[in-house]
């Protein structure tokens, strides 16, 4: 499993949900409906559909803590050879350091970030339904209540709220990260989800947050290019900064090095914005993931024009499918 779970002996069910999951960390924005099909087909009901979407999302998100705060490995632990090789980790290394200077992975990453480009639009459901699933929440008031709270967010609540626990919790944790909470403000807040939200392709996040950030000040121009290129967009200083950090670290997490960190401390940001900084990107890779692989869909409630154009969106807020370069 370890080395290449495609050659291990998985029973049709697990292989189907294994394919699910390696699609929406591999590129989320290519996950359609026909896959939530092939789930169903080995016999998943809508709530372990959801429950294997967290699950592939919430290692999308862990793996990129890791990564982007540079986490060592335990020194006193025994990790089996085979493993650490799977992931090139060479056993030597663990009494010093995993990451190193990551010379290597810095050079795959500038290979790789040239060359990427989205294969498709993510799509959403059209079928008139907020999701791909079918949505039964818990009409206790303690539900109605979370469902409120996620505004503007509504559809995705709603698409969670099959796992009432999931969703208290995925709320819980926004809102320290989120809607004002993080202590970052509300504009940066804003400029981390819609990074990671054209990076990943997700035009369901994204739109709320290019909302978001013209709603604190931001223009139309610093939208289109931080969908463009979050990298390269109109920002500068520190904002810049945090946008390349938010993009390097969701499109490939195993080039983090050092450096990144390194160069928001020179931006003036300490270790405790640093820190929030890398879960708050981590966790919009989290809630991409959620609701490209649920196919949520957005709401219809005014939308600027200036946040949903960028994402090739109609004026009825439907997807075009068309390659991105």
């Amino acid at each position: 499993m370890s080395t290449d779970w495609h050659n291990a002996k998985l029973d049709p069910a697990d292989y189907a949900m294994m394919e699910y999951a390696e699609k929406l960390s591999v590129l989320p924005s290519a996950i359609i409906e026909d896959d939530i099909e092939a789930l169903r087909g080995h016999g998943f009901t809508d709530k372990e559909v959801l429950s294997v979407n967290l699950a592939a999302a919430y290692r999308n998100y862990i793996v990129r803590v890791a990564d982007g705060l540079g986490v060592e490995l335990a020194k006193d632990y025994a990790y089996p050879v085979e493993v650490l090789e799977a992931f090139g980790v060479n056993p030597a290394e663990l009494k010093t350091t995993i990451y190193g200077d990551r010379q290597t992975a810095l050079k795959d990453y500038k290979q790789q970030s040239s060359s990427l480009s989205h294969e498709s639009g993510a799509q959403e459901s059209t079928s008139g339904e907020i999701c791909w699933l079918g949505t039964a929440p818990d009409d206790s008031n303690n539900i109605v209540r979370a469902i409120d709270e996620a505004s503007p967010i509504e559809n995705l609540a709603k698409a969670i709220a099959i796992r009432p626990d999931a969703l208290r919790v995925t709320l819980q944790y926004g809102q320290l990260l989120g809607m004002g909470g993080s202590g970052l403000g509300p504009r940066l807040e804003a400029i981390i989800g819609l990074a990671v939200a054209a990076t990943q392709w997700s035009p369901y996040m994204g739109v709320h947050h290019a909302h978001a950030l013209l709603g604190a000040g931001g223009t139309p121009e610093e939208v289109e290019s931080l969908v463009q290129n979050p990298s390269k967009g109109t920002l500068g200083g520190g904002e810049l900064q945090v946008a390349r950090y938010c993009e390097k670290l969701t499109r490939l997490p195993r080039a983090m090095a050092r450096s990144d960190v390194d160069e928001l401390r020179e931006q003036g940001f300490g270790d405790r914005d640093i820190l929030t900084i890398a879960l708050s990107a981590s966790f919009e890779n989290f809630l991409g993931c959620v609701a490209s692989g649920l196919g949520v869909k957005l709401e219809d409630q005014g939308f600027d024009d200036a946040a949903v154009l960028p994402f090739k969106l109609t004026s009825g807020l439907q997807p075009e499918v068309a390659e991105r370069a």
